[in-house]
C-alpha cells in the first residue's frame, strides 16, 4: 500500500501573499523522500492554505509534514490540530528553524504545541527517511514508538510529558544527494506568477552571529552544490518563471566563495537572452566578508543584485557582544558607491538594540551607513528567533532585554479545514529596551528609521542629496536636519509621525499569554486583515508618505536643503535656481511612480536628462541650458512591464504598496527623462533611464 505523505511549508494570505517564495525546504525534503522511498509514498507538497485544504478533502495522509519559521508555526500547528483530531493515526511531523536550541526550552516550545507528534531539529532529509523507515518496521504505529522512547536521529519529542531527544547527526558531507526539487518537476505548480523561485547553492555560514540560527556551531562547515546543477536549475526556472520579476538565493553569504562568481555569470547568460531579463531582481544576503568578489558579481550583474552591507551595527562593543566582526566602512563605502555607478541600489542592515546598544551607538550605526552612501538602509527591530544564542536565558539577563510582543505582520488570515472555518496569527517576540538603551531612547531610534526610511531609502532624494555633497554637506547632516524639523516645519509629515508612534504602541503586548488571548477573540483577526491592527508600521507609514505626501515631503527636504546651504553661507541665486527646477523634476518623476500612463512635457532650464544618466554626481551648471530645454518625462515600456509584475504580485492596497516597497528597487520605477527635441540636444544621448 502506498503511504500518502504531505509536505506543507505555508504562508497567510489574509492581506497578501505574506512569505511569496517557494517552499524550498519542504521540497528539498521530500524530493529526497521520494529518492530513497521510491514508489511507497505518494508525495504532495504545499504553499496556499486553500490548496493543502483541498486536498485534505479528499482524505488524510499518514503523514503530515510542516515547515515551521516564525511566520507559519502558529497555522500549521493550527492544521496539525485539526488533522489529529479527524485522523488521530496521523502523524506530523515539524521541522525548520523556529525551533529552541535547549532542551528545557524544547520541551517547553513542545507543550505549547501540543499537536507537533515530533519535531526535527537542523537538516530534516535524512532523518526523516530514518524515521519513516523506523515506523515502517512497526506498522507506522507512532503510539508505539512513542511510549517505547525509540530514536532516531535529530528528533524531539514528548512521550506521556517526558522529554526525549535523540543525538544530533552530523551536518550533511555532500548536499548533492538530495535531488533538485526544480529538476524532477516537484515545484511546477509554484510557477504560479506570484510566487518568487529560490535556489540554494551553498549550505552552512561560517560565522557566529548570536541573533541569527546559522550562528551555532552545526553550521560552521559550509557545503557546496554542484555548479552544473546550479546552472541547470537556473535554465530550467527561466523557462518557466514568466513575468515574476525576482529571484532568490538562499546561501547564507553569496559572493562568498569562488563558485558564486560562476554562477553570477549563468545569470547574466540567462539575462541576455530572456524575454523579460529574468531575473530583474535576486533577493539574497551577500558575503559578510571579501565584498571584493562581490564588487566584481556587482559589476557584472549591476542592478540586478543589491549587495548587503549587512553591519547590524558599528559599535565595537556591540560586535564584540554579538560576535561579529565587519569589514572596514571605507570598504563597504567603495561596494555603495560601484553599485550606484552600475545604476543599482546598494544596501545596508542594521539591528536596533542588539546586546549593549545604546541611542547614541544606534544613531552613529545610521550615519555610518548613509555617509557610506548606501541607497537603502534597512533598519530592523531585533526578533528573539527561537534556537539562537541572544534568545538564550543567558542573553537575557546578562543585557537586560525588555521585549514585547506583536502579531507578525500580514502573517493572519481565515482558512479552512473541511467544513470549518477558523482564524489564525503568529507572533513574535521583539526587543524594545535594554540595560544600556532605556524605552524613551529607543523610541527616538525608531523615530529615525522612519526617517531613513522616508526620505532617504530607495534614492528618493538621491538627486538632491547628490547637489549637498558637492557642497561638502553629508547625508547624515541632510537626515538629521530633517528629522529635527518634522516637528516644527511640517505639520503634515508631523501627523505620520505620531501616527506611526502610536500604532507601534497599539501593535505590542507584554506577554505572549495577553497576545494570544486577545487574537482568539471573535472578530479579531478580521481588525487584522482590514489593518486595524498589525501592520508593519515603518512601512505603513512610509508608503502613506511616499505614495500620498509626495509634495509635503519636498517642501521638508528642500527647506532642509535650503537651512543647510544657507548655514555653511552656500545658498547662492544659482544653487536657489537650480533647487526649484530639480524640485520641480523631482516631483514628476516620482508622484504617483505606479501610474504609467502619465507623460508630462515640460520646459527646463537644465538638462536632467543627461544630469540623470551622470547620476547626478556632476557640476549642474555645466547643465544649464539658458534658453530652456523641452523634457519628456514618462515611463519606458520595459518599466512599465516591471511595475505590471509588481502590481500583479502584490496589489494597489495600502498593504501591498508597503510590500513593492518592501521588495522593489524603486529608483527604476521612477519616470525616466528625455529631449522632447531631438534637435536641441546638447548632452548625452536622447533618452535617460536608471532601468
Amino acid at each position: 500500500m502506498t503511504v500518502k505523505i504531505s509536505f506543507a511549508d505555508l504562508t497567510h494570505t489574509g492581506q497578501v501573499v505574506a512569505a511569496n517564495t517557494f517552499p524550498l525546504g519542504a521540497t528539498m525534503v521530500a524530493s529526497y523522500a521520494k529518492q530513497e522511498l521510491g514508489d511507497q509514498i505518494d508525495v504532495e507538497v504545499f504553499k496556499y492554505p486553500d490548496d493543502f485544504a483541498n486536498y485534505l478533502d479528499k482524505g488524510m495522509p499518514q503523514f503530515a509534514g510542516f515547515s515551521a519559521f516564525s511566520w507559519n508555526i502558529r497555522l500549521a500547528h493550527d492544521y496539525a490540530k485539526r488533522i489529529k483530531a479527524v485522523s488521530p493515526k496521523t502523524i506530523t511531523v515539524f521541522g525548520g528553524p523556529n525551533f529552541p536550541d535547549a532542551p528545557k526550552e524544547q520541551e517547553a516550545f513542545l507543550k505549547r504545541f501540543p499537536h507537533i507528534d515530533c519535531y526535527f531539529e537542523f537538516e530534516g532529509e535524512i532523518s526523516f527517511v530514518a524515521f519513516y523507515n523506523a515506523l515502517k518496521e512497526i506498522d507506522f504505529d507512532w503510539a508505539r514508538f512513542r511510549d517505547e522512547k525509540r530514536l532516531v536521529q535529530n528528533i524531539r519529542y514528548l512521550s506521556n510529558g517526558e522529554f526525549v531527544a535523540a543525538p544530533l547527526a552530523k551536518k550533511i558531507d555532500d548536499p548533492n544527494i538530495v535531488p533538485s526539487p526544480h529538476l524532477n518537476g516537484l515545484s511546477d505548480k509554484f510557477y504560479d506568477g506570484v510566487l518568487i523561485p529560490m535556489i540554494q547553492s551553498t549550505r552552512g555560514c561560517p560565522y557566529q552571529c548570536t541573533f541569527c540560527w546559522e550562528g551555532g556551531s552545526y553550521f560552521q562547515k559550509v557545503k557546496r552544490f554542484n555548479q552544473d546543477r546550479i546552472t541547470k536549475e537556473l535554465d530550467y526556472i527561466s523557462q518557466r518563471v514568466g513575468k515574476v520579476p525576482d529571484l532568490c538565493i538562499v546561501d547564507a553569504n553569496f559572493g562568498l566563495f569562488e563558485g558564486d562568481m560562476e554562477t553570477a555569470r549563468e545569470i547574466h547568460r540567462i539575462q541576455l537572452s530572456h524575454p523579460n531579463r529574468w531575473p530583474r531582481t535576486i533577493l539574497a544576503a551577500t558575503a559578510k566578508n571579501n565584498k571584493e568578489r562581490t564588487i566584481e558579481i556587482v559589476e557584472l550583474l549591476k542592478e540586478t543584485l543589491p549587495p548587503t552591507g549587512a553591519v547590524q551595527s558599528t559599535d565595537a562593543k556591540v560586535l564584540a557582544n554579538i560576535k561579529r566582526k565587519n569589514v572596514p566602512n571605507e570598504v563597504l563605502a567603495k561596494m555603495a558607491q560601484v553599485t550606484e555607478q552600475q545604476g543599482g541600489q546598494s544596501e545596508a542592515e542594521v539591528i536596533l538594540c542588539l546586546e549593549g546598544d545604546s541611542k547614541k551607538a544606534h544613531f552613529q550605526t545610521v550615519k555610518d551607513m548613509l555617509d557610506s552612501c548606501f541607497s537603502f538602509v534597512r533598519m530592523y527591530q531585533f526578533m528573539m528567533l527561537p534556537g539562537t544564542k541572544s534568545a538564550s536565558q543567558e542573553h537575557r539577563d546578562k543585557y537586560g532585554f525588555r521585549t514585547r510582543f506583536r502579531v507578525l505582520p500580514r502573517c493572519f488570515g481565515s482558512y479552512r479545514f473541511q467544513n470549518e472555518q477558523f482564524q489564525c496569527a503568529e507572533i513574535e517576540e521583539i526587543v524594545t529596551g535594554n540595560k544600556t538603551m532605556p524605552h524613551d531612547d529607543y523610541l527616538d531610534c525608531r523615530a529615525m528609521h522612519l526617517t531613513v526610511e522616508t526620505f532617504h531609502n530607495d534614492s528618493i532624494f538621491f538627486d538632491l542629496a547628490q547637489f549637498l555633497e558637492r557642497q561638502g554637506i553629508k547625508r547624515s547632516e541632510f537626515i538629521s536636519t530633517i528629522r529635527d524639523r518634522v516637528f516644527t516645519d511640517a505639520p503634515e509629515i508631523q501627523k505620520l509621525y505620531e501616527g506611526f508612534r502610536q500604532e507601534e504602541q497599539k501593535n505590542t503586548w507584554e506577554s505572549y499569554e495577553q497576545l494570544d488571548n486577545f487574537v482568539r477573540q471573535a472578530g479579531c483577526i478580521d481588525k487584522y486583515i482590514a489593518g486595524e491592527y498589525g501592520t508593519n508600521e515603518l512601512y505603513k507609514y512610509r508608503a502613506l508618505a511616499v505614495f500620498q505626501h509626495l509634495p509635503a515631503l519636498h517642501d521638508l527636504a528642500y527647506g532642509a536643503a535650503h537651512s543647510l546651504l544657507a548655514g555653511y553661507d552656500r545658498l547662492t541665486e544659482d544653487a536657489k535656481v537650480y533647487l526649484a527646477e530639480l524640485k520641480e523634476f523631482s516631483l514628476l518623476r516620482k508622484l504617483s511612480p505606479l501610474d504609467t500612463t502619465q507623460i508630462t512635457l515640460k520646459v527646463f532650464h537644465y538638462d536632467f536628462p543627461a544630469l540623470l544618466d551622470k547620476l547626478f554626481e556632476a557640476d549642474p551648471t555645466a547643465f544649464r541650458v539658458p534658453k530652456g530645454v523641452e523634457i519628456e518625462i514618462l515611463h519606458t515600456d520595459q518599466q512599465r512591464d516591471l511595475i505590471e509584475g509588481y502590481i500583479r504580485q502584490y496589489t494597489t492596497t495600502p498593504i501591498g504598496l508597503g510590500r513593492i516597497l518592501l521588495r522593489a528597487n524603486m529608483n527604476r520605477l521612477y519616470r525616466t527623462a528625455r529631449k522632447a527635441n531631438p534637435l536641441a540636444q546638447t548632452h548625452g544621448m536622447a533618452a535617460h533611464t536608471n532601468v
